[in-house]
């Protein structure tokens, strides 16, 4: 059995950037439960993933993910 990290009760949001993006993670409550907030200052745009949505993500091939990142998105 898989042991899960504490949350550490942190309140404030996550900041990951590099020099290519940067993205800022919140977990946030929902009407419909909790979602991770991710969203891009740069390109103005946001995603909020459920649980299954996460799930999915984290067993899909790295082939998936370079795929994704061929693309241009906004056209």
């Amino acid at each position: 059995m898989s042991t899960y990290p504490v949350d550490g009760g942190t309140a404030g949001p996550i900041v990951i950037a590099n020099e290519f993006a940067d993205v800022v993670v919140r977990k946030v409550q929902t009407r419909n439960g909790v979602r991770l907030d991710v969203w891009s200052p740069r390109r103005g745009t946001r995603v909020m993933l459920d649980a299954v949505a996460l799930d999915c993500l984290s067993f899909q091939e790295p082939e998936l993910i370079t795929e994704l990142l061929s693309r241009n998105p906004g056209q």
